[in-house]
């Protein structure tokens, strides 16, 4: 049996089964947000970003938001990628499992969005770039603590310093968590701490950083090249 939405050799998992029942579930009210959040250009979300206002004001759960996403954001990739017929799809989703009832809802759904078919297929492939490569970063926790300072030494020797049990005050530092991954799925924690003076090098270069990220996307925005 040879599906056409999951390209040459494609199958299936539960996966998408699980999306497209989810999805069926959904009121006309979240469908018409998620279609909306499509034409918007607001469906991207991740821990780094809020929920678009839209959806934020909505029934929708954020994982329900998020597997609907995934679900005509494949669609989509697919019907532009393999220059299928709206047939392609429709065969397919009957192949799934799904009735006559939902698939006509599903491919009254997908032809609402046809205009920005193009400008997901492509956004797939940006998306595809950011995460190949180097470890991606999942989350960042910072936190702000006060380090006790003793007397004494900070190693254990044979006869330590009475100062030992001396409080001699405490000291501000910052804690930095970076949780990576790869795009094999393995994640990574990595803790540094950084000294007031420290952080406020660190603050520096993240500020000059997001200066030379701006000037680089408005190049990228105003170049012929990339139009």
């Amino acid at each position: 049996m040879e599906y056409k939405i999951f390209g040459p050799g494609g199958m299936p998992d539960g996966g998408i089964r699980n999306q497209l029942k989810d999805f069926f579930k959904l009121d006309e009210a979240q469908r018409k947000t998620i279609r909306e959040a499509f034409l918007k250009n607001e469906f991207e979300y991740s821990w780094r970003t809020p929920l678009p206002e839209a959806v934020a004001a909505s029934s929708l759960l954020p994982e329900q938001f998020t597997d609907a996403v995934d679900l005509i954001r494949s669609l989509l990739y697919a019907w532009r990628e393999y220059s299928l017929q709206i047939a392609d799809i429709e065969r397919d989703l009957l192949l799934l499992g799904c009735s006559e009832h939902d698939i006509d809802l599903l491919i009254e759904f997908l032809g609402m969005l046809s205009v920005v078919r193009e400008s997901v297929w492509a956004r797939y492939y940006k998306r595809i770039q950011q995460l190949d490569g180097l470890p991606t970063m999942d989350n960042l926790n910072i936190i702000c603590d006060a380090r006790a300072v003793f007397g004494g030494f900070p190693e254990g020797v044979e006869r330590p310093s009475p100062s030992y049990k001396t409080l001699l005050t405490l000291t501000p530092i910052v804690i930095m968590e970076i949780i990576s991954s790869d795009n094999y799925g393995q994640r990574q924690r990595t803790a540094v701490q950084m000294n007031e003076q420290q952080f406020e090098v660190f603050q520096r270069i993240v500020s000059r950083a997001q200066e030379q990220l701006a000037i680089l996307k408005e190049r990228i925005e105003h170049s012929p090249s990339f139009t």
